[in-house]
């Protein structure tokens, strides 16, 4: 038997069986009988070390399941862990809460509550969480999607790095919750279609509707599996499209204009303003451009080429009044240089500007039709028809083809005339018809799927604060499914220690095992001719089911 260790002052905590049914079995109602106890066993929490003595117990009915002896559990402790609850919960409130890495928890629990725990079972403890969380949430989703009775799918994936496998996620937008996740080398139709079947059998109610962009894969696969169902294609993406043509000139506005401001002679050497006099003359204005041309845009509202333009503008009108000052004839000839390298510039580049400008409009009006939610899809097809068949009329006085079906795909760039953006914006709208104002008769469906890529933006985040890197390519596909269900979670205290308590440590831990399992790494041997890898083997088979000799 264990002896109470000396250092541990507390009282010692006994654990009992204690239920409002008596000593009774819960299972068959026979007696229950005391075994034994363990003789004791040291747990840590946040306000010291403890010592508990767990008494076991059995049922006196040799065919109940509870006749092997079995602990009374004490309640704030899980069972053979020996860290309490309480430092369990504050460890994941740190990591999940907080995006707060391993070794920084271990120094933080010392700092904070002098609790000394390593690394190794910091990691223990947050993995353990994110099976038991997974358990936990796998069956809440259940039960709520059930409740029900069908699924509106959203799907989206994202690939971390060019050529790598992708995460897939399916979620469930009645509810919110994520439904499935899986890592895919490549997701042709075949596969994704297989996918929504099985959302449709693990969960065993319809989907009535789906929701995503306008991928081909995507397309054709909602396609085989029920063609009769509403297809919702994402209307941020439809506009994101619409917006590429501006961008692309709008960027090569401004990044034209950046380069030649950061070309000018005093903003060059603006750093020798210690030991130049004109340049120290010169240095605000300096400052004044550098300010000018560090624009930034949200893509729909505000255009940074555009308004680099402008405040390069404002800049020349402001410097004109000093050509009447009396100045000595260096700083003269500087201002006017400057002057006239600003007009020059702007000259220049007014027609790209213009441009730009003739096209915000026809943006805006587009973007407002889509924002009434509250107008059916016929509605707004119709005002959407009346937008695409302005666009012809101009086209039609140009003698310019407007037929959507004649119209080839053009890569969005700077380069494209307007005429050309004309073209892409009417080819656009039809190939997006079947799926772009479907969701405006019910208002169960979404207008966009972005609630998949904020989904996305908080996992990698979430990584992001872990490794203080931006190359989280690996453990985003390792983790990201898997956090992606936790990100919603309630971390309090209450919540986090139902979780934990509602867990099956075995089950937990095999969970763990089978979910790291799937990224073991594959070492391919190159000594081919030394080692017989099987592969011809395999080949052989193949050809063998084909039917061949």
């Amino acid at each position: 038997m264990p002896a109470k260790p000396n250092d541990i002052h507390a009282a010692t905590r006994y654990t009992y069986w204690d239920s409002t049914e008596g000593f009774t079995c819960p299972l068959c109602s026979s007696s229950l009988q005391h075994e034994f106890n363990n003789g004791g066993r040291r747990v840590e929490t946040i306000k010291g070390s403890l010592w508990v003595i767990t008494n076991y117990y059995s049922c006196i009915n040799r065919d109940c399941e509870m006749h092997g002896a079995f602990p009374a559990v004490y309640p704030s402790t899980i069972k053979r862990k020996r860290f309490a609850l309480d430092v369990w919960a504050k460890v994941i409130q740190h990591h999940f809460k907080h995006h707060i890495n391993y070794s920084l928890i271990v120094e933080l629990m010392w700092d904070d509550w002098e609790v000394s725990i390593s690394r190794g079972t910091v990691k223990h403890i947050c993995e353990y969480f994110e099976m038991a969380g997974k358990q936990y949430m796998d069956e809440k989703v259940l039960r709520d999607v059930r409740t029900n009775s069908r699924i509106v799918l959203s799907l989206d994936g994202a690939q971390p790095v060019k050529n790598e496998p992708s995460l897939w996620i399916f979620s469930d937008r009645l509810t919110g919750h994520v439904l499935l996740a899986r890592n895919l080398d490549s997701a042709p139709a075949p596969i994704l279609r297989g996918l929504l079947e099985e959302v449709e059998e693990i969960y065993a109610v319809p989907i009535v509707a789906v929701i995503s962009d306008k991928q081909k894969n995507i397309v054709n696969a909602v396609k085989r599996f029920k063609p009769e169902i509403p297809h919702v294609y994402c209307q941020f993406h439809f506009l994101n499209h619409i917006i590429e043509p501006i961008a692309s000139k709008d960027s090569h506005l401004k990044k034209i204009l950046k380069k030649a401001v950061r070309a000018f002679s005093i903003v060059v050497n603006s750093n020798q303003a210690d030991s130049n006099d004109l340049y120290k003359l010169f240095l605000p204005i300096s400052e004044e451009l550098k300010c000018a041309i560090s624009t930034r845009g949200d893509r729909f509202k505000i255009f940074p080429g555009i308004e680099c333009y402008a405040n390069l503008k404002h800049v020349l009108d402001k410097l004109e009044p000093f050509k009447s000052y009396s100045l000595s004839l260096k700083i003269s000839r500087s201002l006017s240089s400057l002057i006239d390298a600003l007009t020059n510039l702007l000259t220049k580049n007014q027609q790209l500007r213009d441009e730009i400008v003739s096209l915000i409009p026809d943006l805006e009006q587009i973007r407002k039709i889509f924002g009434k939610r509250a107008n059916r899809s016929g509605y707004i097809k119709n005002r959407i028809d009346k937008w695409v068949y302005m666009l012809q009329s101009r086209l039609k006085r140009r003698d310019l083809e407007h037929d959507p079906c004649n119209i080839k795909w053009q890569a969005p760039s700077y380069k494209l005339s307007c005429e050309e953006i004309w073209q892409q914006w009417i080819r656009l709208v039809n190939s997006y018809q079947r799926g772009l104002f479907i969701a405006y008769d019910d208002n169960e469906l979404d207008l966009t799927n972005n609630a998949k890529e904020q989904l996305f933006h908080r996992s990698k985040h979430h990584f992001r604060a872990l490794l203080g890197r931006k190359n989280i390519s690996r453990i985003f596909l390792e983790h990201g499914g898997l956090y992606s269900q936790l990100l919603d979670l309630d971390y309090s205290k209450k919540s986090v220690t139902t979780i934990l308590l509602a867990s099956e440590t075995p089950l937990i831990e095999s969970h763990r095992k089978k979910f790291t399992a799937q990224y073991a790494t594959f070492r391919r041997t190159w000594r081919i001719r030394e080692i017989d890898t099987g592969n011809f083997k395999r080949f052989e088979e193949n050809v063998r089911q084909l039917g061949a000799p």
